[in-house]
């Protein structure tokens, strides 16, 4: 089932998978940014869940957004065991890694260009994360 945000699409593949699909032509702000992270902890609860995120090619990072810890809520009671990010332009791919190692996160973390590469390792991180919840 899909459900919309300002900027993006979050679709719950099954109780464990989320998919998050930006728009084209958007810029990420601390407050759209914000909305999206709220609406994925709200869709995915208290289980254990990795997620797919897929930027286009044609966004942007304001400022104020690469410099705001968007995860930091994550940090207490999150369930999510591994996120994989999908930056369809090279420049984009570049900013979401340098957001990530300034503020690194408490589950595993992908950035690539490569959608099927980011499946399979997503996979692979649910998997284990299932195996070890119990």
């Amino acid at each position: 089932m899909d459900h919309r945000t300002s900027i993006a699409t979050l679709r719950v593949v099954t109780p464990h998978w989320l998919e998050i699909y930006y728009d084209n032509n958007v810029v990420f702000q601390v407050e759209n940014v914000m909305e999206v992270q709220a609406q994925r902890r709200q869709l995915m609860g208290s289980r254990p869940y990795v997620t797919l995120t897929i930027i286009p090619a044609d966004v942007d990072y304001n400022l104020n957004a690469m410099g705001r810890d968007q995860g930091k809520p994550d940090r207490g009671e999150s369930q999510l065991l591994a996120s994989a990010v999908v930056a369809k332009a090279s420049m984009i791919e570049m900013l979401t890694r340098l957001y990530l190692s300034s503020f690194p996160q408490l589950h595993r973390t992908l950035v690539t260009h490569d959608e099927a590469a980011a499946r399979a390792w997503l996979n692979e991180q649910l998997r284990m994360g299932l195996a070890t919840a119990g």
